[in-house]
């Protein structure tokens, strides 16, 4: 069965950019812009991996991690900032929390790190 993964973004061009570097990598993406979007996606269809900004509106990133962790949901989650040096910080306490990374980030980077956490 083919992998999901979430890309949770504001910005429409990185959520396009992640989608199209991603499912080159032969996973399934699904988008959501906000983290209202993405808590109800996640809800009804658990995806295998998060990407998720940091910055979102109506629920923002740490906000949305926070929730799923309370409701039992486990999924590997990357967190992406402008300041990943602060995000960072924030969210080492989470468990399903794998990897905080900076923006702008490195394409061959992403295929990286979505290969190591879900690799097919």
């Amino acid at each position: 069965m083919e992998k999901t993964v979430l890309v949770v973004d504001d910005q429409i061009g990185i959520r396009m950019l992640l989608e199209e570097v991603i499912s080159h990598e032969g996973y399934r993406v699904e988008q959501a812009m906000n983290g209202q979007e993405a808590l109800d996606k996640i809800k009804q269809d658990s995806p295998d991996l998060i990407m998720l900004d940091y910055k979102l509106p109506i629920i923002d990133g740490e906000a949305l991690v926070q929730l799923l962790e309370e409701d039992g949901f486990a999924i590997p989650t990357v967190v992406m900032s402008g300041l990943p040096e602060r995000a960072e910080g924030k969210m080492k306490k989470y468990s399903s929390v794998r990897k905080t990374i900076g923006k702008p980030f490195q394409l061959n980077d992403i295929r990286i790190l979505v290969n190591e956490i879900i690799g097919n």
